[in-house]
């Protein structure tokens, strides 16, 4: 490995120290349309499930392109509840990430409490795996599609961006 790409791998994951450093937890999402609403009375209603993050639109309506990890991974976002632990999960484009979330009085808060410190192997993807985690750390509202098996969930985040994800193969319901 050169001295530079050294050099950059310490910085990015210095990066990344920092950003997990401090838990991150959302505003408190407000449920928009009937199909949000309706999952935001039961914290239950999000639990096992695991969505893939599809199109990320930027406050100025272009599309961000959104890359698999290094491994082939796409970014994603598991939900996934035990008793009274509810919490996410997932693959933020270099690392895991994991923490907690609430859905009660027709919101949803997530937050991110530390992730895996792998060093992203472009300044790109390390930029992405950054933006995404502020992103869950910023989500003003939300929307699901369907009330009883819902494929699509939206986030609005305050800075005005919109993060899609389509749900995948749910994780199976642990005993």
């Amino acid at each position: 490995m050169s001295s530079a790409l050294f050099v950059r791998s310490l910085l990015v994951a210095g990066l990344m120290m920092g950003i997990v450093g401090c838990a991150s937890t959302t505003g408190h999402a407000t449920a928009e349309g009937a199909a949000a609403t309706n999952a935001a009375t039961s914290a239950d209603s999000l639990a096992q499930t695991n969505w893939e993050l599809t199109r990320w639109t930027t406050k100025a309506s272009v599309d961000r392109a959104i890359p698999h990890g290094d491994n082939g991974e796409p970014i994603q976002l598991v939900f996934l509840a035990q008793g009274d632990q509810y919490r996410v999960s997932g693959f933020s484009g270099c690392n895991r990430y994991m923490g907690s979330y609430r859905l009660q009085t027709g919101k949803l808060s997530i937050s991110v409490k530390g992730n895996t410190r792998m060093a992203c192997m472009s300044p790109e993807k390390a930029q992405l795996e950054q933006s995404y985690l502020q992103a869950l750390s910023g989500i003003r509202s939300f929307t699901l599609d369907s009330g009883s098996a819902p494929r699509h969930l939206t986030f609005n985040v305050a800075n005005g961006d919109v993060l899609e994800f389509v749900r995948r193969q749910d994780p199976p319901t642990p005993r």
